[in-house]
């Protein structure tokens, strides 16, 4: 049987209905002793459009003798079922279902990437998923959902490192957070050069143990003719995200970004540091381990 971890969370119309619902229907799916739900979370939106309302968030930790696919396929027809209609990212939705963990499993397509790409700096899904998974081991990282959790809470961590891999992708990456961050209290940020996926290996390591998250910004020569995951495949296979026979050398959680255009990436970015530091609260209204 394998182990899996998927999250859950809505804030359109009756979030509390929706969340009540999707929950059932892991359990009708699964089978109600397969499957261990967090209490909900209230969470403000990240990286979305201004007005959006809040979030509530849980986490299903799930056993199960179906691969991954089979899997996705289930969390694809709840949402569809529930009524989730995605135009834009991070958009408000009825309801939006990811596939964090499964087993040991690293799956690099342009559909689904397991584990999650930004599961190791979002607190809003660490949180939760201390109730009820937080032994289980992040393959690319080799910590626990425990120690990614303690990561994000590290005092002696302070410093987002972003590596790009062209020269000008880092200088006018650079300039744009000098003319755009003017937030306190967040992870400073610094910038470098890894020009191909053969130079992560002189990744610093002694940087890396005070880097709370490594974010590798890849920009494809000829975007519009070139998938990025293909151009992007031999960075994954380097930052361990698709072989587990790749010894990377980065240390702690990674995020292989796209550079697609600077608004985008800077906005990826901001986001990431956002999730790193949003407010949690519990919702005062039973689910998950609290009774449904």
């Amino acid at each position: 049987m394998a182990r899996l971890l998927i999250s859950l969370g809505a804030n359109l119309g009756n979030s509390y209905e929706t969340m009540l619902a999707a929950s059932r229907m892991l359990k009708e799916a699964f089978g109600s002793s397969s499957v261990d739900l967090s209490r909900l979370y209230v969470t403000p939106p990240i990286g979305g459009p201004s007005g959006q309302s809040d979030f509530l968030n849980a986490i299903a930790s799930i056993r199960t003798g179906l691969n991954c696919w089979e899997v996705w396929d289930i969390v694809k027809r709840i949402e569809k079922d529930l009524g989730r209609q995605r135009q834009h990212r991070w958009e408000a939705r009825r309801l939006d279902m990811d596939i964090l963990l499964y087993d040991d499993a690293r799956i690099w397509t342009p559909h689904l990437k397991v584990p999650h790409p930004r599961m190791c700096m979002r607190s809003f899904v660490l949180v939760p998923a201390m109730e009820v998974a937080a032994d289980m081991i992040d393959p690319v990282t080799g910590w626990s959902v425990s120690q990614l959790y303690e990561n994000l809470r590290a005092t002696r961590k302070s410093k987002i490192m972003i590596y790009c891999n062209t020269q000008n992708a880092s200088n006018v990456l650079s300039h744009a957070f000098r003319l755009e961050t003017r937030e306190e209290h967040n992870p400073s940020i610094s910038f470098s050069i890894c020009p191909s996926p053969s130079q992560i290996e002189n990744c610093s390591s002694d940087e890396a143990c005070r880097t709370v998250l490594s974010i590798f910004c890849i920009r494809t020569p000829e975007p519009e003719t070139i998938q990025w995951e293909d151009f992007a495949f031999p960075w994954a296979q380097s930052l361990g995200l698709v072989d587990k026979q790749f010894d990377s050398h980065v240390i702690g959680p990674r995020y292989l970004l796209p550079d697609h255009e600077l608004d985008w990436t800077v906005h990826e970015i901001h986001a990431s540091r956002q999730a790193m530091t949003c407010t949690i609260d519990p919702f005062e209204r039973p689910f998950g381990n609290s009774g449904t």
